[in-house]
C-alpha cells in the first residue's frame, strides 16, 4: 500500500511522494462516486447528476496527472534507463502503465461527452467502470513506483544525479 506519510528524506523522492499524495487525494474524491455506482446507490436521476460530477472531477484531475507523468517520462525514467535499460523491466513497465491509465481515462471521457440525458442507469454503471479501472491502475502504479522505482533512485543514481533530478522535478503539477 502507498504510505500515508512521507518516508523518504531524499529531496527528489519527497517531491514524487508529495505528488502521489495529492493525486491520491484527488482520485479518492472521484472514486467515491465510482463506488456508489458499483453499490447501485443511485436512482437514474441521481446517477445522471453523479456521472456529470464524476466527469467534471476526472477532467480536473487530468492536468495534474499529466504534469506528474510528463516529469517522470522526461527526467526520471531516462536517467534510470541509463543504468537499467528501458526495453524491459521496471522502467518499461511503469511507462506502459502511463499509457494504460491514459486509455482508461480517455475511454471514459469519450463515452461521457455530449448529452448524457439518454443514458440508462445501466449505461452509466457500465461507462463508470473505466474510471474505476483507471483508479485501480493508478494505485498499483504508485505502489510499484514507491517500492521499485524509488529504491532504484537511491541505489542506482549517484548523489549528483539525484540532485540534478531534484532540480528538474521540483516544479508544481497544479494547473497555472
Amino acid at each position: 500500500m502507498v504510505n500515508p506519510g512521507f518516508t523518504h528524506t531524499l529531496p527528489v523522492l519527497r517531491v514524487l511522494e508529495n505528488e502521489h499524495q495529492f493525486l491520491m487525494h484527488e482520485m479518492n474524491q472521484w472514486h467515491a462516486i465510482v463506488l456508489n455506482f458499483e453499490k447501485e446507490l443511485y436512482s437514474r436521476e441521481e446517477g445522471l447528476a453523479a456521472l456529470k460530477q464524476l466527469r467534471k472531477m476526472v477532467v480536473a484531475f487530468i492536468e495534474p496527472l499529466k504534469n506528474h507523468t510528463e516529469k517522470e517520462e522526461t527526467y526520471l525514467f531516462p536517467m534510470l534507463a541509463q543504468y537499467v535499460g528501458s526495453d524491459q523491466g521496471p522502467v518499461q513497465a511503469v511507462q506502459e502503465e502511463h499509457d494504460e491509465i491514459d486509455a482508461y481515462i480517455g475511454h471514459f471521457l469519450h463515452h461521457t461527452r455530449g448529452d448524457l440525458s439518454s443514458f440508462s442507469l445501466e449505461m452509466m454503471q457500465d461507462v463508470v467502470k473505466d474510471a474505476g479501472e483507471a483508479f485501480e491502475v493508478i494505485m498499483i502504479h504508485f505502489v510499484k513506483e514507491e517500492n521499485v522505482i524509488f529504491p532504484m533512485v537511491i541505489n542506482v543514481l549517484r548523489a549528483k544525479e539525484q540532485d540534478d533530478l531534484f532540480e528538474q522535478m521540483y516544479t508544481s503539477i497544479l494547473p497555472e
